[in-house]
C-alpha cells in the first residue's frame, strides 16, 4: 500500500467496502455490534464460496464482488470530486495525501490555545502508506492512529550500523530545532545511525 499509488487507494476503500458489507452479510441481526469479522476470514469466504453462499455461490460471491466494487468507486469518485467530471484524472485518488492517508500529530492541548500557537504544537500532515493490515502497520483510519513511532535496527555483529528513528522529534518543548526534527524522516520510512563508537 505505497502512499503514491492509485491503486493502493482505490483497493483500500474497496477493502472497507467489503468488510462492510460482509458485516452486513454474515453477522446475524441478533449479535450485530458485539462482534467482528476479521479480513483473513472474509477472504476465505470469498475464495471458498460454496461454504457461506446459499443458491449459485460463485454467482453470488461475484454480485457481492461488483457490489463492493461500484460503491468504492462512487466513494471515490465523492471524496475526490470525480463523479460529474468527463474526463476523470485518477492520480487525485493518490493513497497518500493529505485528503486520505496522512499523519497529523495534534497536540492534546492544542484545542486551548490560539491558532498560532496550535500551529506551532501541532504537526503534519505528512502523506503515509500502508494500513492495519500491512507489516509497517499504520492502523485503519485515515490519520494514522496507531503503529510504531520508535523503531530500532540492531546490527549484533557491527554495533556501528544500528538505526533508529523514533518521531515526531527529539525534544518535547516545541520552541526547539527538535521538536519535529525527525517527523518527515519517520514519515518516510528512514533512519538515522545511531553509534555505539565514540
Amino acid at each position: 500500500l505505497n502512499k503514491e499509488s492509485v491503486a493502493a487507494g482505490f483497493y483500500v476503500m474497496m477493502e472497507k467496502e467489503i468488510m462492510f458489507e460482509a458485516s452486513k452479510l454474515f453477522i446475524p441481526e441478533s449479535i450485530k455490534g458485539l462482534v467482528s469479522l476479521q479480513l483473513s476470514k472474509v477472504i476465505e469466504r470469498l475464495v471458498h464460496p460454496t461454504a457461506f453462499f446459499n443458491n449459485n455461490p460463485n454467482e453470488q460471491r461475484d454480485q457481492f464482488l461488483i457490489k463492493c466494487f461500484e460503491q468504492a468507486f462512487t466513494k471515490m469518485s465523492n471524496k475526490f470530486n470525480t463523479l460529474l467530471s468527463e474526463k476523470v484524472d485518477y492520480s487525485h485518488w493518490r493513497y497518500g495525501q493529505d485528503n486520505y492517508k496522512h499523519i497529523r500529530f495534534e497536540h492534546p492541548l492544542a484545542h486551548l490555545l490560539n491558532a498560532t500557537t496550535q500551529q506551532k504544537l501541532n504537526l503534519g500532515p505528512l502523506p503515509r502508506g500502508g494500513n492495519g493490515y500491512t507489516v509497517g502497520s499504520t492502523g485503519s483510519a485515515e490519520n494514522q492512529s496507531s503503529g510504531a513511532s520508535f523503531r530500532v535496527l540492531m546490527d549484533t555483529k557491527n554495533w556501528d550500523h544500528t538505526l533508529m528513528i523514533n518521531t515526531p522529534g527529539q525534544s518535547g518543548d516545541y520552541k526547539s530545532p527538535y521538536y519535529g526534527n525527525l517527523f518527515s524522516t519517520w514519515a518516510n520510512d528512514q533512519y538515522f545511525p545511531a553509534y555505539f563508537s565514540k
